[in-house]
């Protein structure tokens, strides 16, 4: 009997594998400083924690968090040293990748459609300055991130952004002094890092625009009688964009562009259809929050080929970005928040037109189309990212040249426009 039991017992009793590593007695994980000595009797309560426990930190974000730099203009890394945001320095005051749309301080719109300079809405103070303690009695507010997106990330996007914009400008198609244009345009911006800096990248925007156009009803030229001043129902902007913000030192930068493409209604393509358009300022810090910019802009136009620029970026507070830059000024402030997404309004003013080859009634022709435009609305930025804006504005001296001289100018009636756009 008992040997059956003993067999019994045996049958349940199950022989684990024996560890391939030795079990280590002691941790290897030893404390900075051991507990006094000696330590408390099991079972009896210490009678005060030891003198080398820290107490737990106060609760708060779980989030770790990085105390701004004092300067975001570092010297260029060695050679040899490896990509890394402690190599290349801590970004800069502004968003260098901001591009196109009126999500940012400058125009929607330069006088050939470039790629607008970086907005300071991101970081509004922006350090270096001829005056770097700023003005006697002037506020620096200091710098907030608009948006969850960090500066590294931004840096690794080759893509940066897609745009979409619809223009309307009103014509009555009865009145023969009317020209209704209504225009949508497509583009894409991509940024490349330029030498060893990428927080300064070069912005290439190809892009693409249709033209559609209402008016003014005229007839064919009669004799020794010019013609009235027929134009095409459409005209086409195929277009490569390059521009380029360097920083020369903390106080001193530029704002650089040049884009070429063809100009044309498609039925008349000559060589007056490539055109070269050029965008160049210069930009001095006298304040941190006081830009003051200088240079010209070229625009290929038959009657204007070159216009003066500069003027003032202001920014004295966080709320405000005052681009007051002739030809495009424009002015914006923040206005409130709706859910995920910030409010701002704005006013703004530009030179609009274009110049383009197209195939007349009873001529092959190069016509341009001047204008001024003032207007004023509203734009929004939501956390995933995505601008967009809408305004109403007047449209005034309006003028079409022709390069035939058949008729010289035509002058359209002043009117409204009608615009919005998305960014994404």
């Amino acid at each position: 009997m008992l040997l059956v039991l003993a067999s019994s017992v045996a049958a349940q009793r199950v022989q684990f594998p024996t560890p391939a590593q030795p079990v280590q007695t002691t941790t290897p994980y030893t404390p900075a400083t051991p507990y006094p000595t000696p330590p408390p009797t099991y079972g009896t309560p210490a009678t005060q924690p030891p003198a080398t426990l820290s107490p737990l930190p106060p609760p708060g974000s779980p989030y770790p968090t990085t105390p701004y730099p004092p300067s975001p203009y570092a010297a260029p890394p060695t050679p040899g040293t490896p990509y890394s945001p402690q190599a290349v320095g801590p970004p800069p005051l502004f968003d260098p990748y901001a591009s196109g749309g009126t999500a940012g301080p400058p125009p929607p719109v330069v006088p050939y459609n470039a790629t607008p300079p970086p907005p300071a809405s991101a970081f509004p103070q922006q350090p270096g300055a001829v005056f770097p303690d700023g003005l006697p009695f002037q506020w620096q507010p200091a710098p907030v991130a608009t948006s969850g997106e960090t500066y590294w990330q931004k840096t690794q996007r080759f893509l940066q952004e897609l745009s979409f914009e619809q223009t309307y400008l009103y014509g009555d198609h009865t009145d023969p002094f009317d020209l209704e244009i209504n225009r949508t345009e497509l583009s894409s911006t991509f940024a490349i890092p330029m030498f060893y800096n990428i927080e300064t990248p070069l912005l290439i925007t190809p892009g693409f625009a249709a033209n559609w156009l209402e008016g003014p009803i005229s007839g064919p030229p009669m004799g020794m009688m010019a013609g009235g001043p027929d134009l095409p129902p459409r005209l086409y902007d195929a277009y490569l964009d390059v521009a380029w913000y360097p920083r020369v030192s903390e106080w001193l930068g530029g704002e650089l562009g040049a884009r070429t493409g063809v100009w044309s209604d498609f039925q008349d393509v000559n060589s007056d259809s490539i055109r070269l358009l050029g965008r160049g300022l210069a930009s001095v810090a006298i304040t941190p929050q006081l830009d003051v910019l200088f240079g010209a802009v070229y625009l290929d136009r038959l009657d204007v080929k070159l216009l003066p620029a500069g003027g003032f970026y202001y920014r004295p507070t966080p709320e405000w970005d005052m681009y007051l830059v002739f030809p495009n000024p424009k002015v914006r402030r923040f206005l409130t928040a709706i859910g995920n997404s910030k409010w701002y309004w704005f006013a703004a003013g530009e030179y609009g037109g274009g110049s383009w080859t197209v195939e007349r009634q009873t001529l092959s022709d190069r016509i341009d189309i001047n204008d001024i435009r003032v207007s004023g609305g509203f734009e929004w930025e939501t956390q995933t990212f995505i601008r967009g804006h809408v305004e109403v504005g007047y449209v005034f001296d309006r003028e079409v040249v022709f390069a035939s001289g058949d008729p010289a100018t035509f002058k359209p009636d002043d009117t409204f426009m009608v615009r919005g756009g998305i960014d994404f």
